[in-house]
């Protein structure tokens, strides 16, 4: 039989060496569900600051810094259509902090880095018979 083979735009990413990820960074169905996630993500971490600064039991504040993890890391997997937080952050809580961001936020905004690098680099190649 026949085959033909082409060019998809899949790229496979390595993540801080622990595990991998494959996506188109030009699909615009990813980049949706990706930026979607971020805005969500950013309402999420403005709600759990507003929610555990009335709170005073420092259990409960862990209580729900760990409901908020579990649940922030669930977003990410599912949009990043693999589950990577568990291999990236271990057992660090998600809303920990490294250069001024949460952790999170890190992740999220690399891949956007690559996807804004990659919408560039794939419109200088444009081909003149599209």
């Amino acid at each position: 039989m026949a085959e033909i083979r082409f060019e998809t735009g899949l790229v496979s990413y390595n993540l801080n060496g622990v595990c991998e990820v494959s996506f188109n960074p030009t699909d615009s169905a990813f980049v949706e569900r990706l930026f979607h996630t971020f805005d969500t993500l950013d309402r999420k971490q403005d709600a759990y600051k507003a929610e555990i600064e009335n709170v005073t039991d420092r259990r409960k504040i862990f209580d729900i810094a760990r409901e908020r993890d579990a649940e922030m890391r669930g977003m990410i997997d599912e949009a990043l259509g693999a589950p990577v937080c568990d291999a990236l952050f271990g057992g660090m809580n998600v809303y920990a902090m490294a250069d001024g961001l949460p952790v999170w936020c890190n992740l999220m905004l690399a891949v956007m880095d690559e996807i804004d690098t990659s919408f560039a680099r794939e419109q200088k190649r444009m081909n003149p018979r599209i």
